[in-house]
């Protein structure tokens, strides 16, 4: 294809925009849980919205990379993803016992990451739509069904029975901060793009830019314009139809920002040295997000009668989270090269972990594990 793909304009065969859109996700949920302040124009209020989204659809993408990618599609994927996900909720029921004053996303994540392992094997992209389209309605009906049958209120009280189907609704996303019919939907969104775009060329960025205008375009016109027109408040989190449309269409945004980034003259332009940079707290980001609790969490037990949200916090997690990366993945990153065993561990601890549990429990055939580590760093890009 003329232009050649960003990927293969990036000199490697890793899709670096996903990890730059992952790293955005990462400094949007930093803001999000300690900025003290919505900012200038109240654009920092921004990042309360699309934070969980961003990471939903990113689990999609990963999900679709690391079946494209992995040449393994059989009962080992399957387990090896199991793995995976297993592990992230682990993680997330362990940070939920931390003093900070955080909402763990990490549980649902894992969840949705073993709903991504049938949706990848629908090799076309017309079944996969048709099921996007399914989750959309479950995304804007569960929520509004669950309010009507509840009446905005808990429907179970200390002297009544628990309703099933209600307690159902409320669990796929009825009600809670975060919702499986929203993540679902930004999960498929996320695997329906990363078809395209992958089969796009850098000549075509101008249209990845006219995309990411338009998608951003739907996200103020369903979450800015009717505050400010007074026709309906619309909040963060709130479940109701233009939020869920909202959110996941500022997600989706933000991933066609980042690809129209790498493959723009300006992203084709970068040292081969900056651009690998700017990846990583993107490729560590489970790390960061488990550093960043654990910093909450040390402030929370230490100050337990003050909040956490501070400027300098604020500061203080985002240059603590990108200098982790950065320097983890230079001083493994040289390791490596002497010691292949320990290419596992380069993109973070924790990912090096999950990495370490799937090729001990269901380990790759020698010529696929050889495969993989020299040219598919591109098949690690879920979590």
């Amino acid at each position: 294809m003329s232009g050649g793909t960003p990927a293969e304009r990036s000199g490697g065969s890793r899709l670096l925009f996903v990890d730059w859109a992952r790293g955005a996700a990462y400094v949007l949920m930093v803001v999000a849980h300690v900025a003290p302040g919505d900012g200038p124009a109240r654009i920092l209020l921004v990042s309360e919205f699309l934070t969980a989204p961003l990471f939903a659809l990113l689990i999609g993408v990963g999900a679709q990379l690391s079946w494209s990618a992995s040449g393994q599609h059989g009962w080992r994927y399957v387990l090896r993803e199991v793995i995976r996900a297993a592990l992230v909720i682990g993680l997330g029921l362990l940070l939920m016992q931390s003093a900070a004053s955080v909402l763990i996303v990490l549980v649902h994540l894992g969840v949705l990451m073993l709903l991504c392992v049938p949706l990848v094997r629908l090799r076309t992209t017309t079944p996969l739509a048709v099921v996007a389209v399914l989750a959309l309605v479950l995304a804007v009906a569960v929520p509004g069904l669950y309010r009507s049958l509840t009446g905005g209120h808990v429907a179970v009280t200390a002297a009544s029975e628990p309703d099933a189907f209600i307690t159902v609704l409320g669990l796929i996303g009825g009600t809670g901060g975060y919702r499986m019919t929203g993540f679902l939907l930004c999960a498929i969104l996320g695997m329906l793009t990363i078809r395209v775009l992958r089969n796009m060329s850098a000549a075509e960025w101008r249209r990845g830019a006219l995309a990411s205008a338009a998608a951003f375009a739907v996200m103020l016109a369903l979450l800015v314009a009717p505050n400010l027109l007074g026709l309906y408040e619309v909040h963060a989190y709130d479940g109701t139809p233009s939020e869920q449309i909202g959110v996941a269409t500022g997600a989706l945004g933000i991933l066609l920002t980042m690809w129209t980034l790498q493959a723009s003259p300006l992203g084709r332009a970068l040292p081969s040295r900056v651009a690998p940079l700017l990846a990583a707290p993107g490729q560590a980001a489970l790390t960061l997000y488990a550093l960043q609790i654990l910093v909450l969490h040390v402030y929370q037990v230490n100050n337990p009668l003050i909040r956490d949200d501070h400027w300098w916090m604020l500061a203080l997690l985002i240059v603590l989270g990108v200098g982790m990366a950065v320097s983890w993945q230079a001083a493994l990153g040289a390791l490596a090269c002497r010691a292949p065993a320990a290419r596992r561990w380069v993109r973070g601890p924790l990912e090096g972990v999950i990495r370490g549990a799937q090729d001990l429990l269901v380990p790759l055939p020698p010529h696929d594990a050889a495969a993989e580590g020299r040219a598919n760093p591109e098949a690690s890009t879920t979590w």
